[in-house]
């Protein structure tokens, strides 16, 4: 009976958390106008949700996590650059800084923000761009 009962818990437990695919109407407002701002061109593939979170696909690859609230949390540009306007004086200032290489992923964190460079370097920041940290992704 209590191996009954702790698998259909598991079983419960899985379906409440799985991602489930939803039409791109169902993202915040916020969201939407975020990829039409920062990925004019690219349409939305698909769309995964869960309890607390977005995650986007577009047509290219590039994968954008939002919040529940629709507020990015992490792009991954699937080694393609991103686009500066996202965090446009911060990014500029850092690609400055690492002899041209490209902005692949970035994360917001709960102090600032990581970027990761298709030179394996991330640099880690504050909200203000002052660098707090940086290395190399192993």
């Amino acid at each position: 009976m209590k191996i009954k009962f702790s698998v259909i818990a598991l079983l419960s437990a899985c379906v409440l958390f799985a991602d489930v695919v939803v039409s791109a109407d169902e993202l915040p407002q916020n969201a939407r106008n975020f990829i039409n701002t920062h990925f004019k061109g690219l349409q939305i593939g698909i769309v995964k949700k869960d309890v607390d979170s977005y995650e986007v696909i577009l047509n290219d690859g590039t994968e954008i996590d939002f919040v529940i609230n629709g507020e990015w949390k992490e792009i991954d540009g699937k080694y393609k650059a991103l686009p500066e306007s996202i965090l446009p004086e911060l990014m500029s200032k850092l690609s400055a800084t690492q002899n041209n290489a490209k902005i692949i992923e970035l994360d917001r964190k709960i102090n600032g923000y990581k970027f990761k460079f298709d030179n394996r370097i991330e640099i880690y920041t504050d909200f203000n761009g002052k660098i707090l940290s940086q290395k190399i992704d192993d």
